[in-house]
């Protein structure tokens, strides 16, 4: 299967280069792509300077590559291998940080390319507040769906590098009356504020997050359900398996 996709940079990147990169990005170190054209455009405007910003597209054949999409492994997992990466904001968070990283990182050892959220730096704060016991597993989740950031499809082993072929490029227009920035600017914002008034009521008017916490998922293991696409209890997912078993 051959797959389109694209990478918004200052610079017209023909070659990604296997080994480089800093490994505390989102999923250590790698190539960040996308398929999204316009988040890659985006991106470039973001991150180009004021002479150049470009969207790069490349075609990778995903055949006999080890793909592995974290959404079907659930929140936690997606947590876990970001805060693996990127590390807690203090000693507290990042003593919470480690135990969900034990308990939920999927061993991506022998993935050739991972597929998942894209968590910029301002986005981190939904998952410091989720580590501080003030979100849910799914208002997490909801967060950075809503938030419209766009799925990364990270190229991560030297096997995955061999099969990006360039395919093109464009110049990304650095007109500061660009709507490119915007979307992101206001989900930034609107979180921000969403946070904050958690927060408040949190320490203020003692409101407690309906659902699935750290500190429930750091107590007890759960394991994520992907036909019904929630977590259970180890122990009662295990009995749902054997009645499924059974009832065959």
């Amino acid at each position: 299967m051959r797959k389109i996709l694209y990478h918004g940079s200052d610079v017209i990147l023909k070659k990604p280069l296997y080994g480089v990169g800093k490994e505390d990005n989102d999923y250590g170190s790698g190539f960040y792509t996308t398929e999204d054209i316009e988040k890659a455009r985006e991106w470039a405007w973001v991150n180009g300077s004021d002479k150049s910003a470009v969207c790069n597209q490349y075609s990778i054949d995903l055949d006999g590559l080890n793909v592995l999409n974290l959404d079907e492994h659930g929140t936690l997992a997606w947590i876990a291998e970001v805060t693996n990466h990127r590390g807690a904001s203090d000693e507290f968070t990042q003593a919470v940080a480690d135990k969900l990283v034990e308990m939920y990182k999927i061993d991506t050892s022998k993935a050739d390319v991972i597929i998942g959220y894209r968590a910029d730096d301002s986005y981190m704060n939904v998952v410091k507040s989720f580590l501080r016991n003030q979100l849910s597993v799914d208002e997490v989740d909801r967060m950075f769906r809503n938030g419209n950031l766009g799925q990364q499809v990270f190229i991560k082993s030297e096997k995955a590098f061999d099969r990006i072929c360039f395919e093109d490029y464009e110049n990304v227009s650095m007109n500061k009356d660009s709507h490119y920035g915007e979307a992101d600017a206001k989900a930034r914002r609107e979180v921000g504020k969403f946070l904050h008034n958690r927060e408040y009521a949190i320490q203020i008017d003692g409101f407690k997050p309906a659902g699935l916490t750290v500190k429930d998922v750091i107590s007890t293991q759960y394991e994520y359900n992907k036909e019904y696409g929630c977590y259970l209890q180890e122990e009662r997912a295990n009995e749902r398996n054997e009645f499924e078993i059974d009832d065959r």
